[in-house]
């Protein structure tokens, strides 16, 4: 087997000194979107949304939540003197993980059956440097910094809530009246986009117990109307990267569906009970490539970054361009063409395309012991 070391970046990367974010010139910053990255994948495909919006000069707000010290690598784009990062990161470090449920009753009852049959070797030694395709490793960190996570929410609501930056020569009595009629304004939707990989830790752990969290907070924030999308990358695209890509998959559908078919109610902490009698998600979004891996047995880093790439300008597209009123449009209002099922249900691809959604090709894309009344259920909850 021969190696060739120009191919070992990702692992061997050296973070490169980055300019301050306050030396970075911002161009004005879209108050009405915030976008969450919970894990690797995620934290790379807002980063690649971060720099679309930097390019069309708006400032779109992206943050990381992981427990993998090693952020995403910068982007270079014209007019930076350095890299694009993901400077908004919460990174959960905790050493030895599993010695902090002692002091906390209930997640020490909790975790006696969530980490069962995983090994302490994956929780000590590796603290800091992710779940490692677990997604019971990733919810105990969550759990463990429960207060860091809400305070990383309010910092995320907090800028939903704020002001628009003022205009260049404005002086202070237009910038009192500017603010005056921003408050008399009507409210306008916030749409906060919640990525992250189904099929890893993370990504898997945070799309089950971030979106509760995230809605209590916003509510306590005061933050209405708003619409929470929810993106869930694989499983294709990470074939082979893990032994538990496809449980993974197939475990968080069924979650995200019981979810919202019958709500939740979990306690986070002793002072924290939250109760949920909604879905999770308003739009849910499945970004995969059925065409992943090419030819090996696992994806490559080649696959996964032009993956990401094309995610990137799929949800930019949504954001920006005219393709989710256009879906919202069709979906809303038949247009008289008869189908076997009844329904119009489109399938959002990484590269943008509109089709009608095909039972079977969904179906293999899917484990292959997935039930397809679990597969009738969620396309029912989900597809219009």
């Amino acid at each position: 087997m021969v190696l060739n070391s120009q191919q070992l970046q990702r692992f061997s990367y050296t973070p490169q000194a980055a300019a301050p974010v306050s030396e970075i010139a911002r161009p004005p910053a879209d108050l009405d979107v915030a976008v969450i990255c919970m894990g690797n994948s995620a934290e790379a495909l807002g980063l690649r949304l971060q720099a679309l919006a930097y390019q069309d000069g708006m400032w779109l707000h992206v943050s990381g939540l992981n427990n993998d010290r090693l952020p995403p690598r910068g982007l270079a784009l014209p007019g930076l003197a350095a890299p694009l990062t993901l400077a908004e990161r919460l990174v959960l470090d905790a050493e030895n993980p599993r010695e902090q449920l002692l002091d906390d009753p209930l997640l020490a009852a909790r975790y006696a059956t969530v980490l069962r049959g995983i090994s302490v070797f994956e929780t000590y030694p590796h603290a800091g440097a992710g779940g490692h395709g677990l997604p019971a490793i990733s919810g105990l960190d969550i759990d463990l910094h429960i207060g860091l996570v809400q305070s990383w929410l309010r910092g995320i609501a907090h800028r939903l809530r704020g002001a628009s930056p003022a205009t260049p020569g404005q002086g202070d009595i237009g910038r009192v009246l500017a603010e005056h009629g921003q408050r008399n304004a009507p409210a306008r939707e916030k749409r906060i986009l919640v990525l992250g990989g189904a099929c890893g830790a993370m990504g898997n752990a945070g799309h089950q117990l971030i979106p509760p969290l995230l809605h209590a907070t916003l509510a306590e924030q005061g933050i209405r109307p708003y619409e929470v999308w929810g993106v869930m990358l694989g499983p294709r695209a990470f074939t082979g990267l893990t032994p538990y890509v496809r449980h993974n998959f197939r475990a968080l559908l069924e979650t995200v569906e019981h979810v919202s078919q019958h709500g939740l109610r979990r306690r986070y902490a002793a002072e924290l009970e939250i109760t949920m009698q909604r879905p999770p998600y308003d739009r849910l979004f499945l970004l995969d490539d059925p065409r992943l891996p090419s030819s090996a047995a696992s994806v490559t880093e080649a696959e996964m970054e032009q993956f990401l790439d094309q995610s990137a300008l799929s949800l930019y597209m949504l954001l920006r361009g005219t393709i989710w009123p256009t879906i919202a449009s069709h979906t809303a209002n038949d247009d008289g063409v008869v189908r076997p099922d009844g329904r119009l249900c489109y399938l959002h691809t990484v590269r943008g395309a509109l089709l009608r959604a095909d039972r079977t090709q969904i179906r293999a894309a899917l484990s292959a012991g997935l039930a397809l009344r679990t597969l009738d259920r969620f396309l029912s909850q989900f597809g219009s």
